[in-house]
């Protein structure tokens, strides 16, 4: 009876907490929704009030005034052309670690886990020099290379995780029959994989899409300035519409949550399948 009543106070205790922390991070997301229905005279009479007339004005505005559709095609571009190519790189990478297994196997990993552990910042500077010596600078593909080769550590890992499940009966029984090492790859495991990768694409669209850094520091022209640093147009010098700053948030804050929504148990899988004891 004891047990069972200490065991009761601490599911009771666990679930108070996870509630609370819901709330907390569920709330500026709800306070944002309902603060872009407001008049900025209204917001700034009140910040925590409901809208007394709500209206979707701001979104109206944010879209017309603030070139969220070209900002939100730049963003399109680089997360589309940086996922790819960090996708492709990670997958041919993740399979050779995985099958062929060197013997510097772990020199390989340690240095991964160093690369993922360099901040951006402390490259900025090489990599502002390499693009300018390359003429990339304040263009799309400048944003995409250096974007790629910082999300192709955690890649790899994700894509490595799931080549050492690959059943090697498999591979051997197609080189018995004669196929090369790039035929086992690119018609047996590629298509193998392809959850996987799928699963790598969305974790990398997720984090390219809100970066801020690399294309603030690599983009100078307006016109293919991506929507993380496009919403700084938002602030004003001197006075901010904050309902129409913050709807323009929320329309740019839609497309990650959604697939982070729906792909949830798939990010989560492939960021914690590395964990997994070969």
């Amino acid at each position: 009876m004891h047990l069972t009543s200490r065991w009761s106070i601490t599911r009771v205790g666990v679930l108070a907490f996870l509630s609370v922390h819901v709330l907390v991070v569920v709330f500026p997301f709800v306070w944002m929704a309902y603060s872009t229905l407001k008049t900025n005279k209204e917001f700034m009479r009140s910040v925590w009030s409901l809208p007394a007339t709500p209206s979707l004005d701001a979104f109206v505005q944010a879209w017309s005034t603030g070139a969220l559709g070209t900002y939100s095609l730049n963003s399109l571009i680089v997360m589309l052309g940086s996922t790819a190519l960090a996708v492709v790189v990670a997958t041919a990478g993740g399979y050779a670690l995985a099958i062929y297994r060197p013997r510097w196997l772990a020199g390989i990993e340690i240095g991964l886990m160093i690369a993922m552990a360099i901040p951006a910042y402390v490259a900025l500077v090489p990599l502002v020099v390499m693009l300018r010596a390359m003429n990339l600078l304040d263009t799309h593909l400048g944003v995409v290379l250096p974007t790629a080769a910082f999300n192709v550590p955690v890649t790899l890992f994700i894509m490595r995780a799931f080549f050492v499940t690959l059943p090697r009966d498999i591979i051997e029984a197609a080189r018995i029959d004669g196929c090369s090492e790039f035929t086992i790859f690119w018609r047996i495991a590629m298509p193998i994989a392809r959850p996987a990768m799928f699963t790598a694409a969305i974790v990398n669209m997720i984090w390219v899409w809100n970066d801020f850094l690399f294309p603030l520091v690599f983009i100078n022209s307006p016109a293919k300035k991506t929507l993380p640093v496009g919403l700084a147009d938002f602030v004003g010098e001197h006075i901010t519409n904050y309902p129409v700053m913050l709807a323009a948030i929320f329309l740019a804050a839609i497309a990650p949550l959604i697939l982070f929504v729906f792909f949830e148990r798939q990010i989560t899988t492939a960021l914690t399948g590395g964990a997994v004891k070969e």
